[in-house]
């Protein structure tokens, strides 16, 4: 009887600690922001953690500026961008005016492509900042 007790408690720890509910958004880097991003009828969020960037992309927010994200991505969604299978890297976002055409795209076409922009980065033109914050 205590071989099948000590049996099913060791089964239990194994399975407890195979499945980890910390969140990946818990490790990301502090004084970051979110946003929501729209890109033709498909939405994305990114976190992004470089100062400048984040103020272009409040003002891209407001209606004052055309910048739009450019960055590497990763795949997995970061523990913030569902329901898509990649996420921006916070630290490598950028918010800038021109980028070359191979990484542009919608969302759902990265989505299916995630190993070419991997190599790439991600740099949707038609972009437009339309939340701050989760």
């Amino acid at each position: 009887m205590w071989k099948l007790i000590w049996f099913l408690l060791g089964a239990l720890v194994i399975l407890l600690t195979g499945c980890s509910s910390e969140d990946p958004a818990s490790n990301l880097p502090q004084g970051g922001q979110y946003f929501t991003v729209q890109v033709a009828s498909d939405t994305f969020v990114m976190y992004i953690t470089n100062p400048t960037a984040i103020r272009l992309a409040n003002e891209n927010f407001q209606g004052k500026n055309r910048t739009f994200p450019n960055g590497r991505i990763e795949p997995g969604n970061g523990g913030f961008n569902f329901p898509w299978n990649w996420h921006y890297v916070p630290e490598s976002v950028q918010m800038v005016e021109a980028s070359i055409e191979v990484c542009d795209g919608r969302p759902s076409y990265v989505s299916d492509h995630v190993s070419d922009y991997v190599s790439v980065g991600y740099c949707p033109w038609g972009a437009k900042i339309i939340k701050v914050g989760k």
